[in-house]
């Protein structure tokens, strides 16, 4: 391909099933699984231009963009209010619409979301394009079983 999209950093972490969980209101699967994919693309959160983020409810998504170090704790649906995850915002998030918007297709989501961050990156995404032109990194976050698994790639186009 011309516009070839690599693979860079990768992490899976797993953790308790919810009920046996410290804290509700975050994953610490994501978090590890986060650190570990960052560390080895050597980039942060705030270097990732666009994302897909596991949105079985609407709830996942928040923790999920607060565990992937997007945000502060409690800053996340502010961040939406505000627009920053829209097609023109600082951080584009789920520019498909999300998991429940294709029927949160169990088994298939994360290729899902994959296929949408490469569409993206490679500007094939036709009118859900995001707007800005420096779309170089990319970030996937899937969950299953009740968050008690995680994975999270980091994509970078040359």
């Amino acid at each position: 391909s011309d516009k070839p999209i690599y693979v860079i950093g990768t992490g899976q972490a797993s953790d308790y099933f919810l009920a046996e969980r410290d804290e509700l209101t975050s994953l610490r699967a994501a978090k590890l699984a986060a650190r570990e994919a960052y560390e080895m693309a050597g980039v942060s959160p705030q270097d990732i231009k666009i994302a897909e983020v596991h949105d079985c409810f609407t709830i996942a998504e928040l923790v999920g963009m607060e565990d992937l170090g997007f945000y502060e704790p409690g800053e996340a649906a502010k961040a939406i209010r505000e627009g920053e995850n829209r097609l023109d915002g600082k951080l584009p998030i789920n520019t498909d619409g999300g998991l429940k918007a294709k029927g949160h297709p169990i088994g298939a989501s994360g290729t899902g979301m994959i296929v949408e961050i490469f569409k993206q990156m490679r500007e094939e995404a036709g009118p859900r394009q995001v707007k800005k032109k420096d779309v170089d990194l990319g970030l996937t976050h899937n969950a299953g079983a009740h968050g008690s698994t995680i994975v999270v790639n980091i994509f970078e186009r040359r």
